[in-house]
């Protein structure tokens, strides 16, 4: 991380839980509703280690009705306790104070991450961010969801530039695959929480 140059970099995207905050939701029981309203619909069995993979056989029935009602039930979930969402101090410094690290001052800001559009938007007002992010591609926006690269390709098509222009954080293994099938630059967001915390000692 330490030899990354923010100079040619003219967006900066961000993942978000775990990321930019960490949001208080109860996963395990929202996996589990999940599975059953699968079930319950389509007489079939749905065990996922990821959300996207039940979603993802959702697009493949091409039920978007039902896709929309399962956005509803994530959205129900992440949004319930919103009001004791942690906040990352060091990523959220870094987007208010991006000139110190190099950071060209017309350089965008975006946010690609798997939670639904109202959870990002309420998360990055507590954050008190949310006039600096640009765009936001939440769960809704796409229909290939990370690893695919589809997130990140749509991010450049909006801002009409080169993939080398462009950087991704997040928190997962998972995030730096997006990155690699999508040709972008990507970093676990602990090698920029180093970097921030070794400008502010």
């Amino acid at each position: 991380m330490n030899n990354i140059s923010f100079t040619e970099k003219k967006v900066i995207i961000f993942d978000l839980d775990g990321t930019i905050v960490n949001l208080i939701v109860d996963w395990m029981a929202l996996k589990e509703n999940l599975v059953e309203k699968y079930r319950e619909i389509y007489k079939e069995q749905c065990d996922f280690k990821r959300i996207s993979i039940c979603l993802e056989k959702i697009v493949e029935k091409n039920d978007e009705n039902i896709l929309e009602n399962f956005f509803g039930v994530i959205r129900h979930y992440e949004l319930e306790n919103i009001r004791d969402t942690q906040l990352i101090e060091e990523t959220i410094f870094f987007i208010k104070s991006k000139e110190l690290f190099g950071v060209k001052n017309n350089a965008k800001f975006a946010i690609l991450s798997l939670n639904v559009r109202d959870t990002i938007i309420q998360a990055l007002v507590l954050a008190n961010i949310h006039d600096k992010i640009e765009l936001i591609i939440g769960r809704e926006d796409v229909r290939k969801w990370k690893p695919a690269p589809e997130g990140l390709i749509k991010i450049q098509n909006y801002f009409k530039i080169k993939k080398e222009e462009m950087v991704y954080f997040g928190d997962l293994e998972n995030d730096l695959l997006t990155g690699e099938n999508a040709g972008i630059d990507a970093y676990l967001i602990d090698d920029l929480i180093n970097l921030v915390k070794k400008r502010n000692l």
